[in-house]
């Protein structure tokens, strides 16, 4: 327990109020009685509209703009932030297991197949990532891949307090840039790979792969990053990290993926010597497997064991999900970048009988340099394409469609209407052709205008089967 004015002596903050805190917050929405509320300075929203409510909560309020008698004032809040913290909460990674994810694509069904593998060795885990906050029977929304330095160090307190192992986490470049992961540190960190992708934030693709790349400083003295080595975009971290990185791939890596093959049950592969079979469709699932093998491993899991568990992986909700009708096929993913699009694409070209349907779109208010490219492997893949809203945000999503095909000289469809573009692709859908619908995944909203409107690319699914006839 600890004292208000022992908490704000930390950061020198004249304070005579020796209340016990009971929480650290920059969220109004999970202050309550006697919390500490940061009143920050954000990107998007500003602390001080929060303020009311929190002090209406029975919390105390710390902010870094002008005088008012509430409230208590500092001058580097983001400095302050990670001082507090780390006295309140003292080393939340301490005794805990942390595998962080990072890259492009792939972030999820890692933190997924990640989860899978250690509930079967009965390590119980809470996985922080894209939505959700999952552990024991709880699953919590929240809105980024990866939550506030407050909430962040909150869980991993509370995964201690219910006692589990460990704690997988997808970490996001924003995060990485905005050091909400400061009082964070890795046992493992799994580079995925580095594309192209939320330029509108870090403006060049260098500062993005620089901001990826920095992760590695959050490192435990004993932990080790796992490496795709496929991706040239990953190789600069050699120069660093020699000694504690450890290289998958198909080349002169430290652990050799071969005789890697793919069906329609699945794929089979070896690592190193170690055979191995999931069914799990695509190269990248096999990659993402033997990524997370490792951490097996490691974990002195023999390999009967990993052998046993890797054959019996499910792949995660809204990624290459696939629905069977009529002898017809449907597949959902979460593909919404140029090259997790291609991926997905591409691995499905590869088993598919007849035409290949592709639906997507682009998020507003989001990098505009990847929307013609996102058409562009739309087109080169598929038979017959439609292009669709996704989340179009503050734009009109036709503006955003005619920015996706501004380059194309037809042989497409355009609906700005998301439902109306998947019923259209079930209707002309003949027997054996496969529809991808990419982009929304396991979404369940639709972002239009500043608001949230229900709106789950699966139901869509299930309601327009229902009324459509053969």
């Amino acid at each position: 327990m600890m004292t208000l004015a022992k908490l704000l002596a930390q950061i020198d903050v004249p304070c005579q109020d020796e209340r016990i805190i009971a929480g650290i917050s920059d969220d109004s929405r999970m202050v309550k009685q006697d919390w500490l509320f940061l009143a920050r300075k954000g990107i998007y929203d500003n602390g001080e509209q929060y303020v009311s409510e929190a002090l209406a909560k029975g919390a105390v309020v710390l902010w870094e703009q002008k005088p008012r008698q509430d409230c208590y004032e500092c001058c580097d809040m983001t400095k302050a932030q990670t001082v507090l913290l780390r006295v309140f909460y003292r080393d939340p990674c301490r005794h805990l297991h942390v595998i962080g994810v990072t890259g492009t694509n792939g972030k999820t069904s890692i933190s997924h197949l990640l989860a899978q593998m250690l509930a079967a060795v009965n390590k119980k885990m809470m996985v922080i990532g894209t939505g959700h906050i999952r552990y024991e029977d709880q699953d919590i929304a929240i809105d980024n891949t990866t939550p506030s330095a407050s909430m962040l160090a909150y869980y991993f307190h509370l995964a201690q307090e219910i006692g589990c192992f460990g704690v997988i986490m997808e970490v996001s470049s924003h995060a990485i840039d905005q050091n909400r992961i400061g009082l964070l540190r890795f046992d493992e960190i799994i580079y995925t790979n580095i594309a192209s992708d939320h330029l509108d934030y870090h403006i060049t693709r260098t500062h993005y792969q620089y901001t990826k790349l920095k992760l590695r400083n959050y490192l435990k003295r004993t932990g080790i990053i796992i490496v795709n080595h496929d991706d040239s975009s990953l190789h600069p971290l050699y120069s660093f990290h020699d000694r504690k990185i450890v290289t998958i791939g198909q080349g002169q890596a430290h652990l050799q993926l071969s005789h890697c093959e793919g069906k329609p049950s699945g794929s089979s592969f070896q690592l190193q010597q170690d055979a191995y079979t999931i069914p799990l469709l695509g190269f990248h699932n096999i990659m993402n497997t033997a990524q997370c093998l490792v951490v097996l491993a490691r974990l002195h899991v023999s390999l009967a064991k990993r052998q046993e568990i890797a054959a019996q992986l499910h792949s995660v909700s809204g990624r290459m999900e696939f629905h069977e009708w009529a002898n017809r096929y449907i597949v959902i993913d979460y593909a919404h970048t140029a090259s997790s699009l291609q991926t997905l694409l591409h691995t499905i070209s590869e088993i598919k009988e007849k035409r290949m349907i592709v639906i997507c779109g682009c998020g507003g208010d989001r990098d505009h340099s990847k929307r013609t490219k996102m058409a562009e492997v739309a087109m080169n893949y598929g038979d017959k394409v439609i292009f669709t809203s996704d989340n179009p945000r503050s734009e009109h999503p036709a503006d955003i469609l005619k920015d996706m095909t501004v380059l194309l000289e037809g042989g497409y469809e355009v609906f700005e209407n998301r439902f109306y573009a998947i019923k259209y692709a079930v209707k002309i859908a003949q027997e054996h052709d496969i529809i991808v619908i990419a982009g929304k995944g396991d979404e369940t909203f639709q972002l239009m205008n500043e608001r949230k409107y229900p709106f789950s690319d699966r139901e869509c699914v299930r309601q327009v089967l229902k009324d459509v006839k053969l």
